[in-house]
């Protein structure tokens, strides 16, 4: 009688303990600048450190950044639509890219934003990356969220980059 008590104990702590820690993997992170926020999930954290100028500079590191590293800027669109601005990108990365292979431009859910996702294969250093860039609308303005990581690495954690975006929003216009 102990030792099934016992049992369904452990059954239900083991049962309760992956959503637990599903829940834990999920952190708001607003912008300290008050630009924008967005959800970090799975092991992504925030990194804040001064370039070689003092300039402070916020960039996104899964794991190491070699294993994935997202970095945000807000572009004017300059005339341009949407898709004219990834299409501008990709040409740029066609020609300064080393071993530059497309793999997506496709229409993305972003909620309130209107959004593309494009994603390519390219070499950093010898080592094969892969990249997905997500490009959010906000009126005039773009958003690009630019995920890179290693190749198998980001791949893998597609949903996880995808809910990261679809969680983004703008705090000013």
């Amino acid at each position: 009688m102990k030792i099934t008590g016992l049992l369904v104990l452990t059954a239900l702590m083991l049962l309760g303990i992956p959503g637990w820690g599903f829940a834990q993997a999920a952190q708001e992170f607003t912008d300290p600048a008050g630009k924008y926020k967005f959800t970090l999930l799975g092991d992504w954290r925030a990194v804040s450190y001064n370039d070689a100028v003092g300039r402070a500079k916020l960039e996104f590191v899964y794991g190491d950044r070699a294993e994935g590293l997202l970095k945000i800027t807000r572009e004017k669109l300059n005339g341009l639509n949407l898709a004219g601005k990834a299409r501008e990108e990709e040409e740029n990365l066609r020609m300064y890219r080393a071993g530059f292979e497309r793999a997506t431009n496709e229409h993305f859910d972003a909620g309130p934003l209107d959004g593309i996702r494009f994603a390519f294969y390219s070499a950093d250093g010898g080592r094969k990356a892969a990249s997905a860039f997500y490009y959010l609308q906000d009126g005039e303005y773009v958003w690009v969220l630019r995920f890179t990581g290693r190749r198998g690495v980001l791949d893998t954690i597609r949903n996880i980059t995808d809910r990261m975006a679809r969680s983004f929003t703008p705090l000013e216009k």
